[in-house]
């Protein structure tokens, strides 16, 4: 009958088994989660432990020096596995082993006749369902330990044999230890086992379980106590496995949760990109082509900087940033002047003149004698670039320096020419107030001859004309400026 149970139990176990792999396919296929045939699923191992049998003879009293053994017998034997879920498998297996021990309960109630001894082969043969719970975290998953805990059912075979029995003693009433002789039996039991296991590598893993068997009989021992149930055993069974296949991945050791965690991650990364911006320019690190710009620097919508000219270097790091466009610049946003005349490539009409050449504004050679460029008193703008200012100012712009540069080299390459330095203003604001601001651009232009160039000052003049020379109607940039003109 007992048998029965058992294997009735045993289908029982398998049909529940198939069902929850079949089940676990297809939600993973209708869910877009890892398929399992992705995965290797079949493993063996070995396990190997000591034994405790709690019987009415147990191993090694306290109160009895005979047996000089370890206080327990050592079990062993090996297991495969099939792993259908990421949580879960079923595992079948044997072990072989021991039983032994004496009547401890006859010692201490000083009845020295009663004592047995007891001494057993035994072999066990199960099969149980084992869950995982390292693939279940919700918060942080370990991907190297998984607690883990099984059950299952089996079947073991002893040959005890009772030693030492006083042969007065009978099965009678008032016998508290009814001796009977065992021989070679088969019984049923389940098994329980609750433990840890540890991942070595891709294919090895080791564990500690400790692994309980209820038995269904009371006379493994040849004890039948009339106040004892059944005679149980435990093991406490040290495992290593090994998984082998051609995926090369472990179906127990992958999370088919973890690419819920992967898109959840990803989630919040694009929040954080929508929500933040790192260099604080005012535009979402997720629209961001750039998140290094330094703070407070002008930027586009996209968050790359500002580039007016469009010259390739940003208006904060260009030292020319109204270059003329498409002129090839330096790496400093500098236009490129290959002749060093001081007229830069894109306005130079002759961008190869000695080096040394005096040039007019577009880079055309002069002659060094003053008298092909006009007499005292007259206009040098045919050939001397105008120096141009922005509304209201009165210093000197670094887009405007090139131009003073010629003007320099012009004086210097013609020391005996003295020029008269005169300041225009446009229309806008009182007579007075212009008179004033076109001397402060002259004064300002002959500061910078004499301070950066090292011009001496006793060769040039300056005066204002204030707003009385329009040069271009309709274009007030163009008459706030500063001309040259050959002095007396």
């Amino acid at each position: 009958m007992k048998l029965k149970i058992i294997l009735v139990s045993f289908l029982m176990l398998i049909t529940s088994s198939a069902i929850i792999a079949q089940s676990t396919s297809s939600s993973s296929s209708r869910y877009g989660l890892p398929n399992r045939n992705d995965f290797d699923k079949w493993s063996i191992g070995v396990h190997v432990g000591p034994n405790y049998f709690q019987g009415d003879i147990q191993k090694n009293s306290e109160n009895n020096n005979s047996l000089k053994e370890l206080p327990f017998d050592l079990m062993y034997g090996a297991h495969v596995a099939y792993q259908f879920t990421h949580t879960s498998a079923i595992r079948a297996g044997a072990t072989f082993g021991k039983f032994s021990g004496e009547s401890e309960e006859a010692i201490r109630s000083g009845m020295k006749e009663y004592l047995y001894t007891y001494e057993s082969p035994v072999k066990e043969y199960f099969i149980d369902f084992v869950f995982t719970s390292g693939n279940i975290s919700y918060l942080k998953r370990n991907k190297k330990f998984h607690l883990l805990g099984s059950i299952g059912i089996g079947i073991f075979n002893f040959d005890g044999e009772l030693k030492n029995i006083d042969p007065k003693i009978g099965a009678s009433p008032s016998n508290p230890f009814l001796a009977v002789q065992t021989g070679n039996v088969t019984e049923g039991m389940m098994t329980l086992g609750l433990g840890f296991k540890y991942r070595l590598g891709k294919r090895f893993d080791a564990g500690l379980t400790y692994d309980f068997r209820k038995t269904f009989t009371d006379k493994v021992d040849g004890i039948n106590k009339p106040t004892t149930e059944s005679d149980n055993y435990s093991m406490l069974n040290l495992n290593i496995n090994y998984t082998f296949g051609k995926k090369n991945q472990q179906m127990e050791w992958v999370n088919p949760v973890e690419i819920v965690y992967n898109d959840m991650a990803e989630l919040k990364d694009k929040m954080d990109l929508l929500s933040g911006d790192k260099d604080k320019d005012g535009v979402s690190d997720i629209f961001d082509k750039d998140n290094s710009t330094p703070e407070g620097v002008k930027v586009y919508g996209d968050g790359t900087a500002v580039d007016t000219d469009g010259d390739g270097i940003p208006d904060h790091l260009d030292s020319d940033p109204f270059s003329t466009k498409g002129a090839t610049v330096d790496a400093t946003g500098a236009e490129i002047d290959t002749d060093g005349d001081g007229v830069p490539d894109s306005r130079d009409l002759e961008p190869n003149t000695p080096k040394g050449s005096l040039v007019n504004f577009q880079g055309i050679a002069i002659g060094d004698n003053l008298a092909s460029a006009g007499g005292a008193g007259s206009y040098a703008s045919g050939w001397l670039p105008s120096i141009f200012f922005d509304t209201d100012k009165s210093n000197i712009k670094s887009n405007q320096q090139d131009r003073i540069l010629i003007v320099a080299r012009m004086l210097k390459k013609n020391d005996k020419l003295k020029l008269n330095i005169i300041g225009h203003t446009d229309i806008d604001a009182g007579e007075s107030y212009n008179q004033k601001l076109g001397q402060r651009r002259a004064d300002a232009v002959k500061d910078n001859l004499i301070k950066v160039y090292g011009i001496d000052g006793s060769r040039l003049t300056t005066e204002s004309r204030g707003k009385t020379e329009q040069f271009a109607k309709g274009n007030k940039a163009m008459n706030r400026r500063v001309e040259f003109e050959v002095a007396k």
